[in-house]
């Protein structure tokens, strides 16, 4: 159950929250009208909604109920949105009401946004250095704007930053945010936590309660090393000019935002700026520039080295002999799994060996054999290509569901389906998709049926290979998936089913706009 200390440093908790329906909502707050759901997160649910007295196109934040100590939360609630709403400004989002339910959920509107967040337009590509820090500096005119008036953001990251149709920056989601000042007792706004943990302030981590708005600047640092190398910097970190060429400046303006110690830091964001506009005047004269690519692996370490004490290892030199080995001994408790069940169900006269099962088929890849046989083990199948059989066939025949019945030659997946048995479980979303992103070569994934987040789908971006997406039967068409599918750069077609996509539903159009090689199928 989410929790934020209160005013007294003690605990406010909130009930579990399920997203109410849009009709639910119409009644429940009648001076919006509610059109569709937008997303989720720990401390509630946003949806896109009309203001009827203005007509206007708002986006309503609804908080899950407090456990105890409401009026308290109730009161300081009120103060903090009075003092949102004051921020305003041309690079942060405006708050434009607030109010309470008949049950007791707190509620605020917002200014909508159409557009996408910098952390998927980050996956779509790499922006050039002139883009990235017209954005940092337009961040840093929000953030300064903000301090000014005792505002403290607490979670500035990529996600937070969107960007819209015209490519302006608005910072959003100040419902982490600190009032500071004389005039405030220290509390803290509606989150569920202080903050995302790369990203976060060493002094957020050791007592909230102290954290003032140099917690944004280092932030703010972490975000603007991201920006430039595609890491996120953990540990001993290496610069970003020699991670990725750009101005040697840029070292000291990250080094300075990202000091432990808050007193050794820019002491405003301002200070910040002044360095920032120097950078974009030369920014087309950064020829050692490398564009950043994305991550090979999700879980490799931001500066891309381990250290050992005695020595520097290059990690993804290490990464490619530990994952080949774990692979292999995957592969082969997979294969002893599926043997060991196909003679317990009697398919066998006797048990049968893994290496049998399994069969000699030559210097097959890991990646290619650990995602076969992590598909087969969760009730999918897969289609591939071999020498002597180099076109990619689809149906009853070049459907492959066992293990036995992979070729007896090296083979590649170009094709993952899931319609027996559709994915439910994130996690196993999760795990499936990195094993694509690993082997490289599907082009076609078949994911019908498929019930999980919305937000789960953000690693699809990182599949680069992918051209044709099957969401048949998914529910998921109906939220506001079209900055998830834009973010696949190589997609060519998506098929969705006509019943899962609501009427006046703006998908369609959406993808159109985001990534218009893609077209949406409509099946019946």
């Amino acid at each position: 159950m989410p929790s934020v200390p209160d005013s007294r440093q003690e605990s406010i908790r909130f009930e579990p929250f399920s997203p109410p329906s849009t009709e639910e909502l119409d009644r429940l707050i009648p001076a919006y009208q509610f059109i569709e759901f937008i997303d989720r997160g720990g401390m509630g649910a946003v949806y896109k909604a009309t203001q009827r007295s203005l007509n206007r196109t708002v986006a309503v934040k609804l908080l899950p109920q407090v456990h105890r100590d409401k009026e308290s939360f109730a009161e300081r609630f009120k103060r903090e949105a009075h003092a949102l709403a004051q921020l305003n400004h041309p690079h942060i989002v405006a708050v434009y009401d607030f109010g309470e339910t008949p049950d007791g959920q707190m509620y605020y509107a917002m200014e909508y946004v159409s557009g996408m967040d910098l952390q998927h337009l980050l996956k779509r590509s790499s922006p050039e250095p002139r883009q990235i820090l017209r954005i940092i500096s337009q961040v840093c005119e929000a953030l300064q704007f903000a301090h000014e008036r005792g505002i403290v953001h607490r979670d500035v990251k990529p996600a937070n930053i969107l960007i819209d149709e015209r490519g302006n920056v608005k910072v959003a989601d100040f419902g982490l945010a600190k009032v500071v000042g004389p005039a405030s007792a220290d509390y803290t706004a509606t989150g569920s936590t202080l903050g995302t943990p790369d990203y976060i302030a060493p002094e957020a981590m050791r007592e909230a309660g102290k954290v003032d708005h140099r917690a944004d600047i280092y932030s703010l640092g972490v975000m603007i090393y991201e920006l430039l190398t595609g890491y996120v910097p953990k540990g001993v970190w290496e610069p970003p000019s020699i991670r990725s060429g750009a101005d040697r400046r840029v070292d000291v303006l990250v080094s300075k935002a990202m000091q432990n110690d808050p007193d050794k830091r820019y002491q405003n964001v301002s200070d910040m700026t002044q360095l920032l506009e120097k950078l974009l005047l030369s920014a087309d004269e950064w020829k050692n520039y490398r564009r950043p690519m994305r991550r090979e692996a999700a879980d490799a370490p931001a500066a891309g080295k381990v250290s050992t004490g005695a020595e520097t290892v290059n990690y993804r030199q290490q990464k490619r002999v530990q994952s080949g080995v774990r692979a292999g001994v995957l592969a082969a408790l997979l294969v002893c799994g599926l043997a060991a069940a196909a003679w317990k169900l009697g398919w066998l006269g006797a048990p049968v060996s893994a290496a049998v099962a399994a069969k000699s088929r030559g210097p097959v890849t890991a990646e290619q054999e650990q995602l076969a046989q992590w598909v087969f083990a969760h009730d999918g199948f897969v289609n591939v290509v071999s020498a002597s059989a180099p076109e990619k066939a689809m149906g009853e025949e070049a459907d492959i569901w066992y293990s036995v019945d992979l070729p007896d030659e090296p083979y590649t997946v170009w094709r993952v389906c899931f319609s027996a048995a559709p994915i439910k479980d994130e996690v196993v979303l999760e795990d499936l998709l990195r094993l694509i992103r690993y082997a490289g070569t599907v082009t076609n994934l078949s994911l019908r049926g498929l019930d999980v987040p919305l937000e789960a789908l953000g690693p699809l971006a990182e599949l680069e290979s992918l051209e044709s997406l099957d969401l048949t039967a998914c529910k998921l068409v109906g939220q506001p998936i079209a900055p998830y599918l834009a973010a696949c750069r190589s997609l060519r077609m998506v098929r969705v089913s006509a019943e899962h996509l609501p009427p006046g539903s703006t998908l369609i159009e959406h993808m159109a706009m985001l990534l218009p090689t893609c077209r949406i199928s409509v099946a019946d």
